[in-house]
């Protein structure tokens, strides 16, 4: 059953989203960060793809993706990114990103300050901070030396930046679909390409068998209740043109006044729900058949959040799953 009200822990109209137009006053995330006094770092040079596949080298780290509402930290080693169209694969343990290269911007290297350690830091085309990769005690920093003197040479990005500025042209916004992906990898993939935006908007225009919007005090509910019964599930938090897919047992779960944290094994998920415009249960095809998947949209359209089942989890696991879903949508 489909609720009337599907988000009542939604707060007032201001947005605290960082990508929001209405409170970047037209500086981006990256011009903001170049700007900042004291600021010491450089850009990385080379196809974005290619810098992120050297990400394994720097061993043992902290990785946070930032996706609206939604902040994931994990700590561990990443693995070779995923690359969007490739196999979605199932790894228990480090860090899993899942990236469309055409998506992503500028990668920048930080030296180490009062206040940080050293950071490399991943941007989407329009400046915005998606992921962040923190050297922490047992990282390599010998690799990081290496990435670092892969720099752009003699170049200000600054203002290099503000001549793509006045040179971009503007882009249509996607057209919006009734045509759904029928499997796993069509679903994680029509995020990456737009940010869900267009999958979106077919959610809430087309009527569907197994599509239901939830409230997200029900989200709240069901991720709580899978933590209590350690319920092994994939979550995956979206930024654009960057998942951070996690494969693990939910082992813990918070919320307080519509702010939810959840936990599996070093990995912790932030979600402001109050932030939420969205939560849809969805279906598409799974290792065990039809699998449902909880989606979660923020004030833009964009979806933030993902937890499922995906790849060859025990029969138990599904049908715990399934039942938790059909619990969540009565």
């Amino acid at each position: 059953m489909t609720e009337r009200n599907p988000n009542p822990t939604a707060g007032d109209d201001r947005c605290p989203c960082r990508r929001c137009p209405r409170n970047r006053r037209g500086v981006s995330d990256l011009e903001a960060f170049l700007r900042a006094p004291g600021f010491s770092g450089s850009v990385v040079d080379g196809p974005i793809d290619t810098v992120m596949a050297a990400l394994p080298q720097l061993a043992n780290v902290v990785g946070v993706t930032a996706a609206g509402p939604v902040i994931t930290n994990d700590v561990g080693t990443h693995h070779p990114p995923e690359t969007i169209d490739g196999p979605l694969r199932s790894v228990g343990d480090g860090l899993v990103l899942r990236i469309n290269p055409a998506a992503l911007g500028t990668v920048l290297v930080t030296d180490p300050s009062a206040s940080a350690p050293p950071t490399v830091r991943v941007f989407d085309t329009e400046g915005n901070s998606v992921h962040v990769t923190y050297l922490i005690e047992g990282s390599d920093r010998l690799a990081f030396e290496s990435l670092s003197l892969s720099r752009s040479a003699d170049v200000d990005i600054l203002d290099d930046l503000a001549l793509q500025r006045q040179q971009a042209q503007p882009t249509a916004a996607p057209e919006p679909t009734p045509e759904f992906a029928d499997d796993q990898i069509g679903l994680i993939d029509s995020i990456l390409v737009d940010g869900g935006v267009a999958r979106g908007a077919a959610l809430a225009a087309t009527a569907r068998s197994g599509f239901s919007r939830v409230s997200a005090r029900r989200v709240i509910d069901a991720l709580s209740y899978a933590s209590t019964i350690a319920l092994p599930m994939t979550t995956a938090t979206a930024a654009p043109g960057c998942l951070q897919i996690h494969h693990d047992v939910l082992t813990g779960a918070r919320e307080h006044h519509g702010s939810m944290v959840i936990a599996s094994d070093a990995a912790r998920t932030m979600i402001n729900f109050n932030s939420v415009a969205q939560c849809w249960v969805t279906t598409v095809d799974g290792a065990w058949g039809p699998t449902s998947a909880i989606e979660v949209y923020d004030r833009h359209g964009r979806c933030s959040f993902v937890a499922s089942q995906t790849g060859p989890v025990n029969r138990w696991i599904y049908d715990a799953w399934e039942q938790l879903i059909a619990d969540l949508v009565d």
